[in-house]
């Protein structure tokens, strides 16, 4: 079987778009890939940027916890305890909907999210009904280092933030129940 020089001409083409083929499916894994790496690093700078922002306000509120409460640091401490709790709520929400969009199935957060939300919200109300006993400022500022402390996650990677959101959840679960116990007293 002789191939003539058409015939060589064909297979020499075909051979071309086998090669072309394969070097767009490469290129095309190269750029999910980086594109993927590209959405990890949008994702991982807002939650950086949430996780600062949350850093200033449990900060400024642990610091508002120790000057003697007046009416206007009262004020100024109920506004930064609900900047708090905002900024908070706002970062577990986000972490879920940035991982989905990453493409991550998260059912770890969920279940665990909010125990320091309600944390702050119990200090919120006990500081805005001036019921705050001696008893209360260990759960707050406990409660508030708790959340401080989730600040320093690093490094920074969506799984890390997960986790030690998980962790800073069960601290304050655990707060809680101990001030729980603690009133029942």
């Amino acid at each position: 079987m002789r191939l003539g020089a058409r015939d060589a001409l064909y297979l020499f083409i075909i051979f071309l778009l086998i090669v072309q083929l394969w070097s767009v499916s490469h290129e095309n894994e190269r750029l999910r890939e980086e594109q993927k790496s590209i959405k990890e690093t949008l994702v991982t700078s807002q939650l950086i940027h949430e996780i600062f922002e949350l850093r200033r306000h449990a900060k400024l509120t642990n610091a508002l916890m120790d000057t003697p409460l007046d009416t206007e640091s009262k004020l100024a401490l109920l506004i930064e305890l609900n900047n708090t709790k905002y900024s908070l709520s706002r970062l577990e929400r986000d972490v879920d909907h940035l991982g989905a969009w990453l493409g991550y199935e998260n059912d770890s957060l969920f279940p665990s999210g909010g125990d320091c939300v309600e944390l702050l919200e119990v200090v919120y109300y006990t500081v805005q009904s001036e019921n705050m006993t001696h008893e209360d400022v260990p759960l707050a500022s406990n409660g508030l280092d708790t959340i401080i402390n989730f600040t320093r996650v690093y490094p920074p990677t969506y799984e890390n933030i997960i986790q030690e959101l998980s962790d800073m959840n069960k601290e304050c679960r655990r707060l809680l129940q101990e001030a729980n116990r603690t009133q029942k007293k």
